[in-house]
């Protein structure tokens, strides 16, 4: 009994600090940092004329694997479409199990 205590401890300490769903700080993630900037699924949405402030501009323009490849996607489609790069022109918003759970960008 001791040992099955002992595993489920060390079971929910690697879960809680090192696994997936550890937290992130830097996002205000409840994923892990590594999970968010590396692995996790992002739906890619961008904002044509963004300094114009309409809503209607916003295009879903693609599914990536990471945040670091959320933003290359949304630059990628900045030249696509000729418009000049604006940091606040994309969201990444993360998708896990099928829901929408977190919007982030990539941070330096």
């Amino acid at each position: 009994m001791k040992e099955i205590l002992f595993l489920a401890a060390i079971y929910l300490i690697y879960v809680n600090f090192f696994g997936e769903e550890s937290g992130c700080e830097k996002y205000a993630s409840k994923f892990s940092c590594k999970y968010v900037i590396e692995k996790a699924d992002f739906d890619v949405y961008y904002w044509k004329k963004v300094a114009d402030g309409n809503p209607d501009d916003e295009q879903l323009i693609g599914r990536v694997k990471g945040l670091v490849e959320c933003k290359n996607k949304a630059i990628q489609h900045s030249i696509f479409i000729n418009e000049a790069w604006n940091d606040r022109a994309y969201i990444c918003l993360l998708v896990r199990d099928g829901s929408n759970l977190e919007k982030h960008r990539l941070l330096n």
